[in-house]
């Protein structure tokens, strides 16, 4: 069914009564031509994709099929290790990646000596298998996932139930609050992959209802480093500069566009000093479970 109702929120706004709605063309080359109605909660400020469609058939022809372990993404592994380490994660602790596409992430963090780490994604035939969700891990992680979900609330807890008691849960995805209708084009509408993106309040609202602890909110991607051109605001600017699709980030790089742009060139050097701030890393705890 179309989504015509948001379903974050306690009192649901509607596309009917909303005052922000955008048409909004796929950003993958096989669908640019597509465009997808996206819509704001009144309430909530939560933005959702209206027309219902088959993602088995977008999934199929995914911009990330190529993505390899390399140096770019290397790079931001290294930096999303950092966050989980600052949060206690270490090489003693289990870890379940949610959404791990091809398993990369797994693959680095057992390259780093984590032995007890696991990778699950439905989409991905290699990652899929149902036995890595039949116990609890000191750690889930689920980086830009939750987003792609028709239910998040039940994407949420269903998520907790892999988490240890006292365990972490963290969610990287993109922030609905920081994000202009205006400019259609914006990366993180990702249409049709994006079905609900939520705002910062309702993502801590919902972690709370499900007796979770929110310890911290950044609002940096973790792509973000000190890196040349391993940094979100040069990755974006490098798509828009590539027509806005994201299968510029999976092709060949063009290094001779970059070194000729002065604008590519400048974000490849100090865009982490220039941060998109659409995006938002919550790290929730689990309780304890009384004895």
């Amino acid at each position: 069914m179309p989504c015509t109702e948001c379903n974050l929120c306690e009192t649901p706004g509607t596309l009917a009564e909303s005052s922000g709605i955008a048409r909004v063309s796929s950003n993958l080359r096989k669908f640019r031509q597509e465009q997808f109605t996206v819509w704001r909660c009144s309430n909530c400020q939560s933005l959702h994709s209206k027309e219902d469609v088959d993602l088995g058939y977008y999934y199929a022809h995914y911009y990330l099929g190529n993505h390899q372990l390399d140096y770019f993404s290397r790079c931001s592994y290294r930096s999303r290790l950092q966050k989980l380490m600052r949060q206690g994660f270490c090489l003693e602790h289990s870890l379940l990646d949610y959404g791990c596409g091809p398993g990369l992430f797994v693959t680095y963090l057992r390259e780093k000596g984590h032995a007890d780490v696991a990778g699950y994604d439905p989409y991905v035939p290699d990652m899929a298998d149902p036995r890595r969700l039949e116990r609890q891990y000191d750690v889930v992680t689920a980086f830009d996932v939750i987003e792609h979900d028709a239910d998040p609330q039940q994407f949420l807890q269903r998520l907790l139930s892999f988490v240890k008691p006292g365990g972490l849960l963290v969610i990287g995805t993109p922030n609905a609050e920081t994000i202009d209708l205006q400019k259609p084009q914006t990366v993180e509408l990702h249409q049709p992959y994006h079905r609900h993106i939520l705002s910062q309040r309702i993502l801590e609202a919902l972690g709370r209802q499900l007796g979770l602890e929110v310890l911290e909110v950044q609002n940096r991607y973790y792509m973000d480093t000190l890196f040349p051109a391993v940094n979100t605001r040069f990755i974006w600017e490098y798509v828009y500069a590539h027509g806005g699709v994201l299968d510029a980030t999976m092709e060949p790089a063009q290094v001779g566009r970059v070194l000729t742009s002065p604008r590519l060139l400048f974000f490849a050097v100090a865009g982490y000093f220039f941060p998109p701030r659409q995006s938002m890393l919550v790290f929730f705890r689990k309780p304890m479970v009384s004895q």
